[in-house]
């Protein structure tokens, strides 16, 4: 092949390469932005589901918070605590039947009834409009409030008691608990023969008695008081 013949062929294939990267380069560039554009959408379309949901689980966390926040306060959990040396271990009623409530207030439910002489640990107290509570364990799964002006630091020293008063309607039941059988119903103010005092596995006080007849059965404390 003559040289002239040679630099033609040369100059061609260099343009037509030269043609080529012109004509494909752009096109294989523009595919890959495409792809990496169509993966980050698609990451993009599967986590806004899932910022939605953490965000509405964050929203009812917040929510729970408030409402377990609201019913500490209900309970009468007191705001601060009292001050070291202040707290007494333990207290004792002084009256011939207490109520130990679910909150530091009359108006909570009761969820216990302790008898003159009962001491009672000391875990914690409020200062509520009505006066001092102090919140007391009955046991590991128990625990409820008591007002300050029904028991003392010192125990009192006052006879045995030796009757039980109905305050209401109430049964005379063949165990401590309301699963026992009733033996009979003894109407408000019946006066009883005081035995003993047992407290169940609920916290419930309850008192061991004899009627005038002579029938031993037990009554609620809730209803009923020693003296």
């Amino acid at each position: 092949m003559s040289r002239t013949k040679k630099l033609i062929a040369a100059g061609a294939l260099t343009l037509g390469i030269g043609t080529g990267a012109a004509l494909f380069t752009p096109h294989a560039i523009n595919a890959s932005s495409n792809v990496v554009l169509a993966s980050v959408d698609w990451v993009t379309s599967q986590l806004n589901p899932m910022k939605s949901k953490i965000t509405e689980l964050e929203s009812k966390i917040a929510s729970q918070q408030q409402e377990i926040n609201s019913l500490k306060s209900q309970i009468g959990n007191p705001t601060t605590p009292p001050a070291e040396g202040q707290l007494p271990s333990v207290v004792y009623v002084t009256k011939s039947s207490v109520n130990i409530h679910s909150g530091a207030s009359t108006d909570y439910k009761v969820v216990a009834t302790k008898a003159i002489g009962s001491n009672l640990k000391v875990i914690d107290s409020f200062k509520a409009s009505t006066g001092l509570w102090y919140r007391v364990e009955l046991s590991a799964a128990l625990k409820g409030w008591v007002f300050s002006g029904n028991v003392s630091i010192d125990k009192p020293s006052t006879a045995a008691p030796t009757q039980v008063i109905t305050t209401g309607d109430v049964h005379l039941r063949k165990g401590a608990t309301t699963s026992y059988g009733v033996i009979q119903t003894l109407p408000k103010g019946t006066v009883l023969k005081y035995i003993s005092t047992f407290v169940n596995s609920k916290g419930e006080t309850w008192y061991n008695v004899q009627t005038s007849a002579g029938v031993k059965g037990w009554v609620f404390g809730g209803l009923s008081e020693v003296r």
